[in-house]
């Protein structure tokens, strides 16, 4: 395997460009590529380095949107206080991601290459309808995250590609994220879900919930949203349309009667507090 280290955009589009047909993979933090290594993925003939490559790595604050970077750590996000004070649930999403050492290596752009059904950040991106921005040697695109992420560890990259920045909307609307592990920390999602919402006269008018582990990608719960949003079924009673917008199933962390019960629980749970909180004000 041959290692490349490109200083910029342009340089890496002259070196996939001369690559033809062999095989390449991309270097951004490591932390999933190294292991898929371990665990018997095939070892291309060329790594791509893109660490080097300016303006990858930070959080632009823009009029209509926050624009970061590809290469931006975990951590760094986790740390951000606009990140923090703006949509909490992808500071949260980094609070209960992996260890300290991972948190410093790991990217937000390899986190949602790699397109695990139990990513942390991808639920809280879902809610923030965050967009993502493609470059490469057929030139730039920008796509929704939820369209971007097509299967397990598949996404709609093109050869030559790369995801080069992270677009979030502003919103007035507030946000959280909540994960279930089989442990307290380094644990990989059982569940996990982030919600945006606005509450007005103690009901909410807008909400919306996206979900991991419970489906082959992060998906909405549209149909319970609907229904919350619409005021057409008590909360109570409204949970079990859960059930329509997920497919978990059985793996070595849970099973998918646990995934689901647990999901509809936790959910339920922590709308009824978000109620609660806004009736004691």
């Amino acid at each position: 395997m041959k290692y490349h280290l490109p200083s910029s955009m342009d340089e890496y589009e002259e070196l996939i460009g001369r690559m033809g047909a062999a095989s390449y993979v991309i270097l951004a933090g490591g932390t999933d590529l190294i292991a898929g290594f371990d665990g018997g993925r095939p070892v291309p003939e060329h790594l791509i380095d893109i660490k080097a490559i300016p303006r990858m790595n930070g959080i632009l604050e823009h009029r209509e949107h926050v624009e970061i970077g590809a290469l931006t750590t975990i951590e760094a996000l986790r740390r951000d206080e606009h990140i923090r004070n703006h949509f909490p649930a992808l500071a949260q999403s980094c609070e209960d991601f992996g260890s300290v050492q991972i948190r410093h290596r790991a990217t937000l752009g390899g986190n949602i290459v790699n397109a695990s059904p139990a990513a942390d950040t991808l639920p809280a991106l879902f809610i923030y309808n965050a967009m993502v921005k493609l470059r490469g040697i057929q030139g730039e695109r920008v796509v929704p995250v939820q369209d971007f992420i097509l299967n397990p560890g598949e996404v709609d990259l093109q050869r030559g590609e790369i995801l080069y920045s992270i677009q979030l909307p502003r919103s007035e609307c507030r946000s959280l994220f909540h994960k279930l592990g089989l442990r307290q920390a380094m644990a990989v999602a059982v569940v996990n879900y982030a919600i945006g919402y606005t509450i007005r006269d103690h009901h909410f008018t807008h909400l919306t919930v996206a979900a991991g582990a419970v489906a082959p990608r992060v998906v909405y719960l549209k149909t319970f949203m609907d229904a919350v949003a619409d005021e057409r079924i008590a909360l109570d009673r409204a949970i079990a349309l859960v059930d329509n917008d997920i497919a978990p199933i059985d793996d070595i962390r849970a099973t998918a009667r646990y995934r689901r019960t647990v999901l509809k629980n936790l959910l339920l749970n922590t709308l009824t507090e978000l109620l609660a909180d806004d009736r004691k004000r």
